[in-house]
């Protein structure tokens, strides 16, 4: 059995890394064939895509799966994630197109961004039923062909920029950022068509839209939306949080010019490296919200232990290597990825205490299984607020240092009470977990 869990485990690595390097190809094409005003426009339109799948998805993909696999009937779970999915995707798409302008002109103060962001129209739809269908399958405990997903998503993407850019060599910058971000949908149509297939070969979806029908209830939609909300207005918190934060540290200095040097090292250079073992243990824990519901939903709690075990210490000993290895070769991880070693020092500093950031994915799709998705936002509520805070009154005294010492601080925090919580819910007895 534990044989078992742990191929599986590795598995999930071993495409988890492919996907990543194929991912990272992508961003290596683009940074060499984007010119640098097309580069600004495409980086300047990415936030606006994440804040605008994270609302579309509202968290569904993930109650998805937490349901199906807790329950012998997946019919009703999977049509109520559906309605919901497309109600809120006709909300979303509406609201977003009449923003558009406003967005660009007033927020951005860019209009040129306007077709950049004209092209996240289609990927609203496209990234709300790849979200599904691999919530669907991991719910299903199809979670290797889940995650082979993510290779056909890239592979796509891949194909299409260098057919597009290959054809037409010469183009503006804006087109530029249209087509880069165009590959985000073609990649999310590569993911889904993979995924459609695969279900309809092993027929997972295989029961008829009359029982769809009549299973469906109240109370399906108040089991999804009892955890997708949650989780929702967990990853809402973070990117408020990223987005007040540099108007924060702006504001509390009467010169903002190292405090801006700053946080460009610390966002352009250090943290990318430092939660590079994210690709990992997200998946990792992705896996693990169905699995371990599945497991004790159906009495094998010693089994979702077992699971549990072995992805908790996997995701460690991943977090401690790579903090061991920004820590000793920092200058040669900086080189490596960027020919430059800007941000070294921070980089060395939180080297150690962004190790246990491995934890956080597994504690919170643990916390989630245990139907306790406020609690988990409560916490991620609770690191914001102190990175807010931290940085609002310590920027003027510690100027600079202030940012490491809130990151580090907001993320310890979040962990720790994710992990307090998690051995409290963990140790019970079965009948009352």
């Amino acid at each position: 059995m534990k044989n078992k869990i742990i191929q599986s485990t590795i598995l999930l690595i071993i495409f988890s890394v492919i996907a990543k390097v194929l991912s990272f190809f992508v961003r290596i094409y683009l940074a060499r064939t984007l010119s640098a005003d097309a580069m600004n426009i495409y980086s300047l339109a990415s936030p606006t895509l994440v804040f605008i799948i994270t609302i579309a998805q509202m968290g569904i993909p993930a109650a998805l799966s937490k349901v199906i696999a807790q329950s012998k009937s997946s019919a009703s779970a999977l049509l109520t994630s559906i309605i919901l999915s497309l109600v809120n995707n006709i909300i979303v798409i509406t609201l977003f197109m009449l923003l558009i302008p406003f967005l660009a002109q007033i927020i951005l103060k860019d209009a040129q961004i306007i077709p950049v962001m004209k092209a996240m129209l289609p990927m609203i739809p496209m990234v709300t039923l790849s979200g599904l269908l691999k919530g669907y399958l991991q719910g299903k405990q199809e979670h290797v062909s889940a995650c082979a997903s993510q290779m056909f998503e890239e592979i796509f993407r891949i194909i299409y920029l260098l057919i597009s850019f290959t054809n037409a060599p010469v183009m503006t910058p804006v087109r530029m950022a249209e087509i880069a971000m165009l590959s985000v949908f073609v990649g999310e149509c590569g993911s889904s068509l993979y995924m459609f297939i695969f279900c309809m070969i092993k027929r997972t979806a295989a029961f008829p839209v009359n029982e769809l029908i009549l299973k469906l209830n109240r109370a399906s939609f108040d089991e999804i939306l009892r955890v997708s909300i949650p989780m929702t207005s967990s990853r809402l918190i973070g990117s408020l949080t990223f987005f007040l934060e540099p108007m924060l540290m702006v504001l509390s200095v009467s010169n903002a010019s190292s405090i801006v040097a700053t946080y460009g090292q610390l966002n352009g250079y250090v943290l990318p490296i430092l939660t590079m073992p994210s690709f990992i243990t997200v998946t990792l824990a992705n896996t693990l919200l169905p699995s371990f519901t599945y497991e004790t939903s159906h009495g094998n709690r010693k089994r979702g232990m077992k699971i549990f075990n072995v992805i908790f210490w996997i995701c460690l000993l991943i977090g401690f290597s790579c903090s061991a290895i920004s820590f000793f070769f920092t200058d040669q991880c900086l080189n490596l990825f960027y020919h430059n070693t800007l941000g070294s020092s921070y980089l060395k500093s939180l080297a150690w205490p962004f190790a246990f950031y491995a934890l956080q994915p597994v504690l919170s799709s643990m916390l989630h299984a245990f139907g306790q998705s406020k609690k988990a936002m409560i916490d991620t509520l609770s690191g914001s607020v102190i990175r807010l805070l931290i940085i609002t009154f310590l920027t003027p005294v510690l100027n600079e240092a202030a940012l490491p010492l809130a990151l580090t601080a907001s993320m310890l925090i979040t962990t720790f009470m994710h992990a307090i919580r998690v051995s409290f819910y963990l140790w019970k007895e079965p009948s009352s977990a």
